[in-house]
């Protein structure tokens, strides 16, 4: 069968059960069409606002990330310059001290952070612990803190947070963090299951292996019935194959929603009526769709108070608050950029980083 493309696009409707002799529908046939408006709801406004995070990615890329590089430039120049300075005999043996601190701090940020390599050697010449040994070293610290550090202080800002304006370092920090509230909050429930908890959790298991059994059989049922290769209409050819590329790729996302509304789509293609549809299937269909509202604003919320949720307040939005983050973002970045510029103008002299280690 040759290609057919039909200028009429494949329709995308929220299924909704409708009378055919205008009887006022069963309170299931409205629970019904309620749950799949939310859920229809709440899909597109996820997508709205993965589509926001990645138009906010690549805007980062192209307008901020030039900047965060001649900031990095900036404090490239002024690892070295330090670096140039150490060897001065003005300095103190306390200040050379601190001098020394401050090179390997703002080479090891640089290293890890900017992936600035040709500074381990200089971030070795002024450390305590070599780039190598860098991560065996935080680890035994976290693990065996020695005596007297609270958790508040290991817990503690670092004094040049408000430095760090690269959104990929913002989403690891937010990641440890999540981590760390989620492996927390394992511990405290580790051994703590009553019985009751744990049938409950077997129930759960057993009512997702049905789920997934009930879109493995409306996902075959759709693959035979619209499968397009038997089809010698054209017009008709060409919707089946289109809907069954969707219908595989709904499958493969164990998106139930979306098969099912296909398999409505289908049946309405058809001229079935949908209030046909018997109580116990439609019963049957709530339950799982209750499941899938359930993960979607489970999703949605992660967007709210998840990991997302300060990369999202930051740069995503509608057009015009994406646009107002933005430049907000580039000015002050770029206001950050000319203060780096000018702190390396005044420590070309000595005298002024004297200044600043006091």
């Amino acid at each position: 069968m040759p290609a057919f493309k039909s200028d009429k696009p494949v329709p995308s409707l929220t299924p909704q059960i409708t009378s055919s002799d205008h009887r006022r529908l069963s309170q299931l046939q409205q629970e019904f069409n309620q749950k799949v408006a939310q859920i229809e709801q709440l899909k597109q406004e996820l997508a709205t606002r993965r589509d926001s995070m990645d138009l906010a990615q690549k805007r980062i890329e192209k307008e901020l990330r030039p900047i965060i590089m001649q900031q990095v430039a900036q404090r490239v120049a002024l690892a070295h310059l330090l670096d140039e300075a150490f060897a001065l005999p003005l300095f103190s043996f306390r200040e050379k001290e601190k001098l020394a601190q401050l090179i390997a701090s703002i080479s090891l940020d640089l290293i890890q952070n900017y992936e600035r390599k040709d500074l381990i050697s200089l971030h070795d010449r002024y450390a305590e612990v070599p780039y190598a040994e860098h991560d065996t070293y935080l680890y035994e610290e976290e693990n065996f803190p020695e005596e007297g550090i609270t958790d508040q202080e290991e817990e503690a800002i670092p004094d040049n947070w408000d430095e760090l304006d690269e959104f990929e370092r913002i989403q690891a920090q937010l990641d440890r963090e999540e981590e760390e509230r989620e492996r927390a909050r394992q511990n405290r429930q580790k051994g703590r299951k009553t019985k009751a908890q744990q049938e409950k959790e077997a129930k759960a298991k057993a009512e997702l292996s049905n789920i997934s059994k009930a879109s493995r059989r409306v996902y075959t049922d759709l693959a035979k019935q619209l499968h397009p290769d038997k089809e010698r209409d054209e017009t008709k050819w060409a919707w089946k194959e289109e809907a069954m590329k969707r219908v595989t790729q709904a499958y493969h996302h164990d998106d139930f929603f979306e098969l099912l509304r296909l398999q409505m789509e289908f049946l309405q293609e058809q001229g079935q009526a949908l209030d046909k549809l018997p109580d116990e299937q439609l019963a049957y269909y709530l339950k799982i769709l209750n499941d899938q509202l359930s993960e979607l604003q489970a999703d949605l919320n992660s967007f709210i108070s998840g990991p997302n949720a300060s990369f999202y307040d930051r740069f995503c939005g509608s057009p015009k608050q994406m646009n107002q983050k933005f430049k907000q973002a580039k000015e002050g970045l770029a206001y950050e950029l000319e203060q780096l510029k000018q702190n390396l103008k005044v420590l070309q002299d000595p005298v002024q980083i004297k200044v600043i280690l006091k």
